[in-house]
This record gives structure tokens, C-alpha cells and sequence, in this order.
């Protein structure tokens, strides 16, 4: 058994490095020691792109043995509503980055005025 490349459908690479139950020793009670590395190196060795359409497939509960299997039409819908989920995640991202600076800054701000206010607290205790 080897791991597939859960998005090798939608880039075309269909390239399997690590093969996986090296070594026998499965059981068949779940995925073994070797299956798991191999999934773990397929990972690794994946672009970002390559990871956001895996999970982007995935959100849509789609497999990537189901989008093969589909008909060219289907799979021209569901590749295309990939790429639009897509470029909302990377804006999404974008602003988001763009966004970091400017609320640090805010933070700073904030924070310089709130210890320069606490110097001049004057504590008065009043006895009846």
C-alpha cells in the first residue's frame, strides 16, 4: 500500500517518495509506524499550494480519489471553486499580514499611554 498525494489530481504530480509499510509488521488494526512517516514526508515535501488545495478539498468533503474519479466537467467545477476559495484565503491572509503592523503599533500606543498615565496616579487615603 502506498500514500497517495491527496492533491496530485489537481497539480499533476503524482510523485510517491516514501513508500509506506516498509518492514512488514501490519497488523491491519490501523495505518503503521512506516505509513504515518511516509504521510509525514509526502506532507513536508509539499508546496504551500499544494497544502492549501488538500485543505481546501478536504472543507469541501471532497477526496482526492473522489475528484479523480469525477467526470472532466465535475472536476472543472470543483477545481474552479478550489482556485476562487483560494485566492479568498490569500487575501484573506494578505490583509490579515497587513494588518499585524498597524494593530502592534495600536497596541504600543496604548501601552506607552497607559504607563505614562499610572506615573502621575497620586494616591490619597482619607481617614473618617
Amino acid at each position: 500500500m502506498q500514500v497517495s498525494n491527496p492533491v496530485s489530481s489537481l497539480t499533476g504530480n503524482t510523485s510517491n517518495n516514501a513508500p509506506s509499510n516498509v518492514g512488514g509488521g501490519g497488523s491491519g488494526t490501523g495505518p503503521t509506524f512506516q505509513s504515518l512517516l511516509g504521510q509525514l514526508t509526502n506532507y513536508v515535501n509539499e508546496t504551500p499550494q499544494q497544502r492549501m488545495e488538500a485543505s481546501i478539498l478536504a472543507q469541501l468533503g471532497i477526496t482526492p480519489q473522489q475528484l479523480q474519479n469525477m467526470t472532466p466537467a465535475e472536476r472543472q467545477k470543483v477545481e474552479d471553486e478550489v482556485k476562487e476559495l483560494m485566492k479568498k484565503e490569500i487575501q484573506a491572509q494578505q490583509q490579515q499580514q497587513q494588518a499585524q503592523p498597524q494593530m502592534q503599533q495600536a497596541q504600543q500606543t496604548a501601552n506607552s499611554q497607559g504607563n505614562s498615565s499610572s506615573k502621575h496616579n497620586t494616591t490619597i487615603n482619607i481617614t473618617l
